[in-house]
């Protein structure tokens, strides 16, 4: 599909159709390279880490697109694996998906067709990798399984929630003993077809297999370190018990250190290309956290089955850093914005956190936001309080898609590898400072076109424009092209009306000893925009700015 780059103009709201060739800077040889086996070729797991990849000097290198699937294709394991070891000799350390080397994907794991056998032959490669390598670094994840099947079209969209709420209901009546709950479940069994029941078991039960596997190549120290991210979920599933079973083995075992489980997914590469920055530069950032609405300990977020302190506590150390009890002890303050307790204290919340957010900025502090009141967009209150009163430029890191535990990771991620990277006062010249500026700052102007724009504006846009085509959102077949052209159009003008915040601003670059480099964002080169997948729950955005 076409790849449109536009000039972009500084009228606001005035279209652009030229091309603008982005200025070449000479850039320093990255610092490390990170060899990385995507979930999927989804934005999150390739651009996000990338990106995040190079605010702090590293190179992430992964799989050419035609190799890895896309959407309900999977990708080819066979080659996936091949790939893996052939750049294995250029890599200072590896991030691999075990959903991508064994299953060929994320939306591949959820199906029952592969037997246990080859899932497992696709666990082979890190064995042989970490024997051929033994002193890089190894990060593994693979997913728990969420509860709902995959909404692939419409009618799989009906079993996305019927198949969601058996799984709830079977825990809470065989596994709990809640028989107020039995006329329910035998209504849906009834309701959902044995088909599709049957590959949702089988594959939940191989998957489960496998991670308990990946727990002892942790024991076996062909692991370094491995997340285990309990995809979208809910207090009650049938998750609950296998997690059960995979803490019980973590601690059996003693590999709580090196192992962990926390609600998430797509943000996992983020968090992972953190933990690798952090231990490269050996540093672990100290994070303060507070919250603008309920406290984690008293929320679990939607699609999780957790307190949300407990992931943010999780997310924080699997990103390479620690906790803090006060701001002064901290390097990074960490805002949560969680709902409010009740709709009639919202506005005082959204008041009282924003000031808190002036009140750090003033101070000089590090101040990243994890938007977690709405599941999958901004907080629209809260983007409205922070564009009229804070320098948008200013903010450390920011994201509020999708989950609570994908924007959490996406934050503290973001923010862990480029603390990491500015901390550091010695061997660094200008050009790497700049390239590494210029990487951070087009991430965060990303995360808030993306987060507020695309999610808050855009996509319903999108999706009305759909429905006047009489097409459908989960496959959009033969009118790809045109809602492709409308998300484009609507994204770029949505992107330079965010840049205006960020022109011109000074930033800063970096220090080498007491002397400290400063530059200014001068301009929006370019902007790419694209629908990686026939549908529109997700796009393609990446800015591309000018530092000098």
């Amino acid at each position: 599909m076409k790849r449109r780059v536009m000039v972009i103009c500084f009228c606001l709201l005035m279209a652009v159709t030229s091309i603008y060739v982005a200025h070449a800077h000479p850039s320093e040889k990255d610092l490390a390279t990170i060899v990385m086996v995507p979930l999927d070729d989804r934005p999150a797991n390739v651009y996000f880490p990338e990106q995040v990849g190079k605010t702090a000097g590293m190179k992430i290198v992964t799989p050419p697109k035609s190799i890895i699937g896309s959407y309900t294709q999977p990708g080819d394991v066979k080659k996936v694996r091949k790939w893996l070891l052939d750049q294995a000799t250029q890599a200072d350390g590896f991030i691999i998906s075990v959903s991508m080397t064994a299953y060929g994907g994320l939306i591949a794991s959820r199906t029952g067709v592969l037997p246990l056998e080859e899932a497992l032959e696709g666990v082979q490669v890190i064995r042989k990798l970490k024997e051929l390598y033994p002193d890089k670094p190894v990060y593994v994840y693979d997913t728990i399984q969420r509860l709902a099947v995959t909404a692939i079209s419409d009618e799989y969209e009906q079993y996305y929630e019927q198949v969601r709420e058996w799984a709830i209901l079977y825990d809470q009546v065989v596994n709990l003993g809640m028989e107020e709950y039995r006329e329910e479940l035998e209504a849906l069994e009834e309701a959902i077809p044995g088909h599709v029941l049957d590959d949702y078991l089988q594959a939940r039960a191989r998957n489960h297999e496998v991670n308990k596997y990946l727990i002892d190549l942790v024991s076996q120290q062909y692991i370094d370190f491995l997340i285990l991210a309990q995809d979208d979920a809910a207090q009650y599933g049938l998750h609950r018990a296998e997690r059960e079973k995979l803490v019980k083995k973590i601690d059996e075992l003693g590999v709580e250190q090196r192992a962990t489980i926390f609600p998430g997914a797509d943000e996992v590469d983020v968090v992972l290309v953190s933990r690798f920055v952090n231990t490269f530069f050996e540093t672990k950032p100290k994070i303060y956290t507070a919250y603008s609405g309920v406290h984690g300990k008293e929320w679990i977020a939607p699609f999780e089955d957790t307190t949300f302190d407990e992931n943010v506590f999780k997310h924080i150390v699997a990103a390479g850093g620690e906790m803090k009890d006060s701001r002064e002890k901290a390097d990074i303050l960490l805002m949560l914005n969680t709902p409010s307790q009740s709709t009639d204290e919202r506005e005082q919340d959204i008041d009282c956190m924003v000031d808190t957010i002036k009140e750090w900025l003033d101070d000089g502090k590090k101040v990243a936001i994890a938007d977690v009141a709405y599941v999958n967009k901004a907080d629209e209150a809260l983007i409205a309080a922070l564009t009229e009163e804070v320098d948008i430029s200013q903010i450390f890191a920011y994201s509020g898609w999708n989950t609570a535990g994908n924007a959490l990771g996406i934050t503290v991620g973001h923010a862990g590898a480029r603390h990491s990277f500015i901390s550091q006062t010695s061997g660094f010249g200008v050009p790497m400072y700049k390239q590494t500026a210029k990487a951070h700052y087009e991430f965060l102007l990303h995360r808030f076109t993306k987060d507020h724009s695309y999610k808050n504006i855009v996509h319903p846009a999108a999706n009305r424009y759909i429905e006047q085509l009489g097409a459908s959102q989960w496959e959009l077949g033969e009118h790809y092209d045109a809602v492709n052209d409308f998300v484009q159009e609507k994204m770029e003008q949505e992107t330079v009306k965010w840049f205006s915040h960020f022109k011109n601003k000074s930033i800063f670059l970096g220090s080498r000893g007491n002397k400290r480099f400063y530059g200014t964002i001068d301009n929006l080169d370019s902007v790419h925009v694209k629908l990686p997948w026939p549908r529109i729950f997700e796009a393609e955005l990446e800015p591309r700015l000018e530092i000098n």
